[in-house]
């Protein structure tokens, strides 16, 4: 009777410590202040290593940019006057060329009195023509004519085409240091653009951080200090995408190695976290190319308002560009980011949107940036990143 009692009692003790156990085991780690803290745009508070040991993910846009095509044309243009200096004279010419006048010409097979204009006016220009830009404009046929129109057009009314970026990155999260790797690919989508490949290799990135929070949840401060740097790995076409989201133009200008130390502070009250943060950006010419400014700086500066709620995160950001140094078509820029989150236990996805409230206002600070051919900022981006994080 007594073992009987003594089994019982031990069968007890031991379901009550299994149940003990199991609820223990059940719940989940006291998560820390500026979990899931994320922004589209702007810098957020570095997370606790309880909560982000290791993660990875990508970064994605989408946003119709004009000009690319100029800059491809005109790149084209000077390559052949390049090759060809005795064209160079009609290039001058051909920009300014009345193209309708020239599809009606080519159409009605009348070439000799196009030829003749074509020649007489580059001899009111000042130019002396040689035996060989005569026989250049002589062997000047319908189709070749086209050919010069649909390019003129090109480059005095550039097309809008749908630019998209990746950007694929790691990051492990240390106690005191979190070190993130990420690179930028750009891509292009036209018609048009018969002689740029789809997708062109951005620059790579790399980025050293620390900080910590302060209290508990509900009334945590926290605050974050780090560097990052761009090496100038992109391929010849990737400036092409620099300023369609301008805060990211050292991802793509691949004649230029960044260099950017910024800081961020901020406040958690659970469902709500606010933060301030500012960067420095200097970019530096280190490649053989076509770049006339050797540095350029900038400042950005911004805040952002996370509401948060559980498995959903709501959020609003507002960043200035301020130009320091050679960097007019970064300066004077105001955008507005907004968006949604969605948090799915070690899934994090977000979609959001980018609008400039303000912009340079001048497409030579655009299409000169640096001395470098490229696109217009977006008149919107379309964002959306999706991470793992353990």
């Amino acid at each position: 009777m007594s073992n009987s009692r003594s089994l019982q009692s031990l069968a007890l003790s031991f379901a009550a410590a299994l149940v003990g156990l199991t609820t223990l085991v059940a719940l989940p780690a006291q998560a820390k202040p500026f979990k899931d803290g994320d922004l589209f745009n702007g810098r957020s508070i570095r997370p606790h290593t309880n909560d982000q040991f290791f993660d990875f993910g990508v970064g994605f846009s989408v946003a119709p940019v004009k000009a690319i095509l100029k800059a491809v044309v005109k790149k084209q243009l000077d390559a052949y006057a390049k090759d060809n200096p005795d064209a160079a004279a009609m290039q001058e010419y051909l920009q300014y060329a009345d193209t309708e006048q020239m599809r009606a010409l080519a159409n009605s097979g009348n070439l000799d009195a196009y030829k003749a204009a074509l020649k007489d006016e580059m001899k009111k220009q000042g130019a002396t023509l040689s035996p060989e830009q005569t026989a250049a404009i002589d062997a000047i046929d319908e189709a070749k004519l086209k050919t010069m129109a649909d390019m003129v057009d090109i480059m005095n009314e550039p097309d809008s085409t749908l630019t998209f970026s990746l950007s694929p990155w790691v990051a492990v999260n240390f106690k005191y240091l979190r070190i993130k790797a990420d690179l930028a690919i750009a891509g292009f989508s036209n018609e048009q653009l018969t002689g740029l490949p789809s997708l062109q290799l951005g620059n790579i990135g790399l980025e050293l951080s620390t900080g910590a929070s302060h209290g508990a949840l509900g009334s945590a401060f926290g605050w974050t200090l780090g560097v990052r740097g761009w090496a100038p790995t992109g391929t010849d076409e990737s400036n092409l995408l620099a300023l369609g989201n301008v805060t990211s133009a050292p991802r793509f200008f691949h004649e230029y190695a960044s260099f950017s130390p910024f800081a961020v502070v901020g406040m958690d009250f659970t469902f709500l976290q606010w933060t301030l943060h500012g960067e420095y950006v200097h970019m530096l010419a280190v490649r053989k190319g076509e770049a006339e400014v050797n540095d350029m700086a900038y400042v950005q500066a911004g805040t952002g308002v996370l509401v948060y709620m559980k498995w959903i995160g709501v959020s609003l950001e507002l960043d200035g560009l301020f130009d320091i140094n050679n960097a007019a078509a970064m300066g004077n820029t105001w955008l507005l980011s907004g968006g949604v989150r969605g948090y799915l236990g070690p899934v994090n996805l977000g979609l959001g949107l980018q609008l400039p409230l303000a912009q340079p206002g001048s497409e030579e600070a655009y299409f000169t940036a640096g001395g470098l051919a490229t696109g217009s900022p977006a008149a919107i981006n379309v964002l959306f990143d999706a991470k793992m994080r353990f």
